[in-house]
């Protein structure tokens, strides 16, 4: 299957839906953390074949900065007022600021709270998605209350309905862990739902436990999200992401039980090293998920997938990284080597991502796609990666690292 985005079909406005472009080269791969793991730079076979996978997921629900996508890594000192000039001189001014929403810069939209704007820059929050050869568009209610807005689940069905007419598939992400679901529902009812998203940091929810997350789940599979792919969503537990740590690690221990029906929308440390987040996917993460191993039962889950959904939101919400920098680091973890071959590749991600010459993730913009001569030459590391001895495999020599300082990360 092809995921190509298609052209010449009628979308939101009247017209076809705008063409993906390419934005600004990403900076160059972080260095390598002696303390924490090595960076990959590479995509592995794996990763390039699931790119053509229908659940493999490409959003951004918090870094499409209008206007200023092609901005780049430049300091933030100048990112705002770059990113805040391009979008007036494409869109005519500045999108008006909403409670709750990004300041750092202005553009920068939430897309959870995208309804809440005049049609006019909901139009342009969508053409910028689909000029970022996204896939999937993230939806909420967030903050409504706060800007005089009660949504609805009709409201919020009729918002689905109008992204899905820009050839955009719709990522609900409700905020409150909630048996029967109304907005999910309405979504269903109005066949206007990729996938759900029952709960924002399911285990900082008050009183939460692995039992009522569970009940939760079987609730909405055996009711409107039958069929539709549900993602489940942590914090990063403070030990840098699911499961290290209590009580991440007592939510799904049986992850069999949900195979191809659950995945985890993964969240990320960004104030911990990229190689250190990098060996948390690798070395707990996956064989957690797909293996049942690190606190789970053994039991295999190879249907499920895992999503680098959240890294860097927060970073980009305060200005403290660039787009293009929080697009690297979702980059070199989708990068990450598996340590079993039964394990499938990281399905993609939630809050932006490209390739490092600008150009979308998009199978003909891969590394030896049709596109493969539009990948820029990569600056290398200011760092000296030792080389790897020959008689030991590069992902044998990973994991020795990665196992030297285990027990240091979950301290």
């Amino acid at each position: 299957m092809s995921l190509d985005l298609p052209q010449g079909h009628v979308y939101g406005g009247g017209g076809s839906r705008p063409a993906p472009i390419q934005l600004a080269a990403l900076p160059a791969f972080d260095p390598n953390d002696p303390a924490g793991g090595d960076v990959p730079t590479g995509p592995p076979p794996e990763l390039l074949a699931a790119l053509s996978d229908p659940l493999f997921m490409r959003a951004d629900f918090g870094g499409v900065c209008l206007g200023g996508g092609s901005v780049g890594h430049v300091p933030n000192s100048q990112i705002n007022d770059a990113i805040n000039a391009a979008c007036i001189a494409r869109w005519g001014s500045l999108p008006p600021m909403l409670n709750g929403a990004n300041s750092t810069p202005i553009p920068m939209l939430l897309t959870p709270m995208v309804n809440l704007y005049p049609r006019m820059w909901q139009d342009a929050d969508l053409t910028e998605h689909c000029e970022h050869g996204l896939t999937d568009y993230v939806i909420s209610y967030w903050n409504d209350q706060a800007n005089g807005v009660t949504t609805t689940p009709a409201m919020l069905a009729e918002w689905a309905v109008y992204v899905k007419s820009w050839g955009l598939r719709v990522v609900f992400w409700n905020g409150p862990l909630t048996l029967n679901d109304p907005f999910l529902a309405a979504l269903a009812d109005a066949h206007a739902i990729d996938w759900y998203m029952p709960a924002e940091e399911v285990d900082g929810q008050p009183g939460m436990t692995s039992a009522q997350l569970e009940a939760v789940l079987d609730n909405a599979l055996a009711g409107a999200a039958n069929g539709i792919p549900v993602g489940v969503h942590f914090s990063t537990g403070g030990r840098g992401g699911y499961p290290l740590g209590f009580p991440l690690d007592t939510y799904l221990t049986d992850w069999s039980k949900y195979d191809g029906k659950v995945h985890l929308m993964l969240q990320l440390d960004a104030n911990r090293t990229a190689g250190m987040e990098d060996a948390v996917v690798g070395v707990y993460t996956r064989p957690r998920v797909h293996l049942g191993q690190l606190g789970g039962n053994g039991q295999l889950a190879l249907n499920s997938r895992v999503v680098i959904f959240e890294y860097g939101g927060t970073p980009e919400l305060y200005g403290e990284w660039t787009e293009a920098y929080a697009n690297l680091r979702v980059l070199e973890t989708l990068y990450d080597i598996r340590t079993d071959s039964r394990i499938p590749a990281l399905s993609g991600f939630g809050n932006g991502c490209r390739w490092p010459s600008g150009w979308p993730l998009l199978p003909k913009y891969a590394p030896g796609g049709a596109v493969a001569a539009l990948e820029a030459v990569r600056p290398a590391a200011s760092v000296v990666v030792p080389q790897i001895v020959a008689a030991v495999s590069p992902v044998v020599a990973r994991q020795a690292k990665r196992a030297a300082r285990i027990a240091a990360m979950v301290r």
